[in-house]
């Protein structure tokens, strides 16, 4: 990993109060809705992501919820959770990601879109690791932030977008300008917050997953998936459908299942 990149990780600030009050709370099987929308209030940002993804078309719900009270207890714990660490996680790496050819906005789209797949997929699979994948998925490509603040550095925004426009590997475009890709840097990051060693190891060998120790290959394997299926630069493109649908085949998936779930966000 370059030098430069490693600095800023070692530079970042420590993961916000909210969050280490919010996992407190999580952890707590006591806890009420009441305190947990006391600790969300705190983050007036996070409140409006919350009923932003509650009132999204993926919920498909009759009538607008305006409440976070109401919003957390149809998104339940742990997908409040998941926002909750979204929304620190990018204002801590202070998005721009104009190398990539998308805006704040999109790339948090194209997250979430990875997030829905995997949840949507991995309920017909296993649902016990519905969950936790579909946080990984959410939270995986954070590491392009830093990437691309290196390309902007180095002066090769425009090749690279270039490039990204010419390929279906994304990956391979990050470590040829800058050593790694963006699984790798995702990775160290959340080693230098101490987050979750499963998430972090699943995250690390997505870009990679045919070298993922036994205990976590089927987790990257899916990571890797989602992520071929729903790239930054083409997102849901045909191509990139059966890029994922060709892999998941490969590795003893039902091609139907993914079909499935790639056609019901569609056109979210």
């Amino acid at each position: 990993m370059r030098e430069s990149i490693a600095k800023k990780i070692a530079s970042l600030p420590p993961l916000p109060k909210t969050l280490h009050e919010f996992d407190a709370a999580y952890n707590d099987e006591n806890v009420t809705i009441d305190k947990i929308a006391a600790i969300l209030e705190q983050d007036p940002m996070i409140v409006a992501n919350i009923l932003k993804r509650v009132n999204s078309p993926f919920y498909g719900l009759a009538k607008k919820v305006d409440s976070l009270r109401h919003a957390v207890s149809i998104l339940g714990l742990s997908e409040v959770r998941a926002i909750v660490l979204e929304n620190s996680i990018k204002k801590l790496l202070n998005i721009d990601v104009e190398p990539y050819g998308v805006n704040a906005e999109k790339f948090a789209r194209i997250s979430q879109l990875q997030s829905f797949l995997m949840q949507k997929w991995y309920k017909s699979i296993d649902p016990a690791k519905a969950g936790f994948l579909s946080l990984a998925a959410l939270l995986q490509e954070s590491g392009k932030i830093l990437i691309a603040d290196e390309v902007i550095k180095d002066d090769m925004t425009m090749q690279f977008r270039s490039d990204l426009e010419l390929s279906n590997d994304v990956a391979a475009v990050e470590r040829s300008f800058v050593g790694v890709s963006a699984a790798e840097v995702t990775a160290k990051i959340f080693e230098h917050w101490g987050m979750d060693e499963t998430l972090t190891q699943a995250i690390r060998y997505s870009d990679a997953y045919v070298n993922a120790p036994e205990e976590i290959r089927e987790l990257s394997t899916a990571l890797h998936i989602v992520k071929r299926a729903v790239p930054i630069n083409k997102p849901l493109a045909e191509t990139s459908r059966t890029i994922a649908k060709n892999i998941a085949q490969k590795e003893g998936y039902d091609i139907k299942n993914l079909e499935d779930a790639l056609e019901a966000i569609a056109h979210l």
